[in-house]
């Protein structure tokens, strides 16, 4: 009887394990923009998505991880020569010090699937780890998550605070008198991956 349950369970689990898909990002495909906001206004631009998985299951959603090549990032809203630099001040260590941290990254740790959700609105809520010049803090957002015929699609859009990964510049919470030069603290990463 024993013997039989442990039978039993041993397949229930390796079903559950054979259900369940990771699927690889298609980095030619993904869309990842940056937004930062100032007093004076806002810029924007994009980061490459140098390599993720997406895991999916009877179920839906289960796991995901992004690793960012900060190297990579641009500007979309300035002229060319004020574009040029701007981003070489954000890859700075002002801001996220590409030459010594190339990459940042985001792994899952838990998955909620809403319940009742309308139609094209986020249908999970994800908790992980960001990690950004070396230093990881949790954070949790909203996704919409769907499988598609050929893999799995996933969008949303994260909101960190920059001082948690020490990039502190014009912050007003650590510098006094900034006036209109101060920047916003918190930063937007909207993102639209595909994954096969």
């Amino acid at each position: 009887m024993i013997k039989a349950l442990s039978i039993a369970l041993s397949l229930a689990f390796t079903t559950a394990i054979m259900a369940q898909t990771t699927h690889t990002v298609d980095t030619s495909a993904a869309k990842l923009v940056w937004t930062g906001k100032k007093v004076t206004g806002q810029h924007n631009g994009n980061i490459q998505v140098q390599s993720g998985a997406i895991g999916w299951s009877a179920d839906g959603l289960t796991h995901a991880e992004v690793v960012m090549d900060m190297t990579s990032i641009t500007n979309l809203d300035l002229n060319p020569e004020s574009a040029e630099r701007l981003v070489g001040h954000l890859k700075s260590k002002d801001f996220f010090n590409t030459g010594e941290f190339a990459t940042a990254r985001f792994k899952t740790k838990l998955v909620e699937k809403k319940d009742g959700v309308e139609a094209g609105m986020p249908n999970y809520t994800v908790t992980g780890d960001l990690t950004i010049k070396g230093i990881t803090k949790p954070i949790t957002f909203d996704v919409l998550a769907w499988k598609e015929s050929a893999g799995v699609r996933a969008a949303g859009t994260i909101v960190f605070d920059r001082t948690l990964y020490d990039i502190k510049y014009r912050s007003g919470q650590f510098f006094d008198a900034l006036g209109d030069k101060m920047i916003d603290d918190l930063v937007e990463l909207t993102f639209d991956l595909s994954a096969n």
